[in-house]
């Protein structure tokens, strides 16, 4: 088999890994090993658009104003340490999927502790606290794609 064929029956594969909604698919044939893992479904929610009267086109009324300041900004203020990913790969929160994650919010932790692991090119990278504190958010899951400077967890 040809690397140009390989690479068109991989593209189909991932396209109907993605279709089915599937989690991982592995093939094993004769010279041939193959394994995909999808990225877990995504559900995204817009927030619905407010419904108003048309304005007159002079100065903005002071209700309009006054309705500004009101919008929530698009990302929250994070206040604590956060521990950033140091290289693009897939988040693992514990050691193997049978033992119980690293940490867990609201946990104690001293600097050099393990938080979580970053896999990337078949290659487990422990990342280690930077300073002694209390875990306040865990933002991945395991098997997450996580990039790079993308917070993962904050100490406070």
């Amino acid at each position: 088999m040809e690397l140009n064929e390989i690479k068109d029956i991989a593209i189909e594969l991932m396209d109907a890994v993605k279709s089915k909604g599937l989690a991982e698919l592995s093939i094993d044939a004769k010279d041939i090993k193959i394994k995909i893992k999808g990225n877990a479904p995504v559900v995204y929610s817009a927030p619905a658009a407010p419904v108003a009267a048309p304005a007159a086109i002079s100065a903005p009324s002071v209700s309009a104003q006054a309705a500004a300041p009101a919008v929530a900004p698009a990302e929250e203020e994070i206040t604590g340490t956060k521990v950033k990913a140091p290289l693009v790969g897939t988040f693992y929160a514990a050691p193997s999927p049978e033992e119980p994650p690293y940490v867990e919010v609201g946990q104690s932790v001293k600097k050099g502790d393990t938080l979580f692991i970053i896999e990337a090119m078949k290659t487990m990278n422990e990342i280690a606290a930077p300073c002694d504190g209390t875990i306040s958010r865990i933002m991945a899951e395991s098997g997450d794609m996580v990039e790079y400077d993308q917070t993962l967890v904050v100490i406070v």
